[in-house]
């Protein structure tokens, strides 16, 4: 029998696009890890991951199969390759708060009948769950939640509603003895990622950190979201906090979507600002700018992570997964030190059993 992770997505937007297009353009092309941060992990590869089920509320992509469903609108990430028909067909899911008051004119909720997720969930035998549902979708990411703890599936949370950061979560996954990994997806290049390590190269050059800012603008679904102030204050905090997370000491500092503009797409384009002092009190400025697209972003960063959460599974590890969260995510459960972090992940991707 092939060795294959049975995966289920909770969410068919620009994310699950790029991941399900770029789980078969690394199976078409077995010897190219470009852009692959982890070729392997244990003895997992890419073309190992195997999706089963997926779940959305949209009707031009409930009932259709997933290898179809991706392209949709309002989906507009970059096609690079065509997936072969999965024999995945989307299922309807509880719309609960799925639908923003801001977004929602995107979206055309379907009448057909609600799946029940975990029957789904069991029937597909999938091992493990990605939830991709929009910021703000509290209610709905938790309702995949108690799906996954039914159906014994790992949970991966890539959106910023806490689960693997809240403790009633984890104490439902430990006593279940599943996995637990999230929350937030942290790109594998993103503002956020690129924003921490630039600040903590000047940290540990001697650097006094005075002020920074980071604003994104970008024209996909969560870019829009952000004018929806509730649902987003949520996400500017876990930004906020991560990046912050940086610097030993407090200091000003904004981060976070700014604006939406329609024609970019699926496209971020990020404007840093760092202002300190360094030798004898001297002042510096620096200011970046960086453009990308979010979908295959996010999709590396899934790809490592449900392999991970799988071999760490295999290993007997349960419950909130620290290792596999700090690596992946803006809002672990616990943060590590970076060096302490990669050597790590270095030790799980050669397979070794994390202590």
């Amino acid at each position: 029998m092939a060795r294959e992770i049975r995966v289920a997505i909770a969410g068919v937007g620009n994310s699950a696009s790029s991941l399900v297009q770029g789980i078969e353009y690394y199976r078409q092309q077995q010897k190219k890890t470009l852009g692959l941060a982890q070729p392997k992990i244990g003895p997992y590869t890419v073309p190992d991951i195997r999706i089963v089920a997926a779940f959305d509320i949209d009707k031009r992509k409930v009932g259709k199969d997933l290898s179809e469903a991706i392209f949709q609108e309002p989906n507009n990430t970059r096609k690079f390759v065509q997936p072969r028909t999965l024999g995945v067909e989307v299922q309807m899911a509880q719309p609960l708060d799925g639908v923003s008051p801001i977004a929602g004119e995107k979206i055309i909720v379907s009448d057909s009948k609600p799946s029940n997720a975990a029957k789904t969930l069991t029937e597909s035998k999938a091992e493990v769950l990605v939830n991709l549902t929009p910021t703000g979708a509290s209610k709905a990411s938790q309702m995949y939640a108690q799906a996954a703890l039914q159906s014994k599936s790992a949970f991966i949370n890539a959106t910023p509603a806490r689960i693997a950061s809240n403790s009633a979560w984890q104490s439902k996954y430990r006593k279940k003895k599943i996995p637990l990994a999230g929350d937030d997806v942290m790109d594998q290049i993103g503002s956020t990622i690129l924003h921490r390590n630039v600040l903590e190269l000047l940290v540990d050059r001697g650097i006094r950190i005075g002020e920074t800012y980071q604003l994104d603008i970008g024209g996909g679904t969560e870019s829009e979201l952000s004018l929806d102030k509730k649902r987003y204050e949520i996400k500017r905090n876990i930004k906020t906090s991560a990046v912050a997370a940086a610097v030993p000491y407090q200091f000003p500092i904004v981060a976070g979507s700014s604006d939406f503009v329609d024609f970019m797409e699926n496209r971020r384009t990020s404007y840093f600002n760092i202002k300190g002092e360094y030798f004898a009190g001297t002042e510096f400025s620096l200011d970046m700018r960086m453009s990308l697209e979010d979908g295959p972003a996010c999709a590396a960063i899934v790809t490592d992570v449900i392999r991970m959460t799988k071999l760490a599974w295999d290993q007997g590890q349960t419950g909130p997964l620290i290792t596999v969260s700090a690596y992946g995510f803006k809002a672990p459960p616990k943060r590590l030190p970076d060096q302490t972090l990669k050597q790590e992940i270095a030790s799980l991707a050669k397979g070794t059993k994390l202590t």
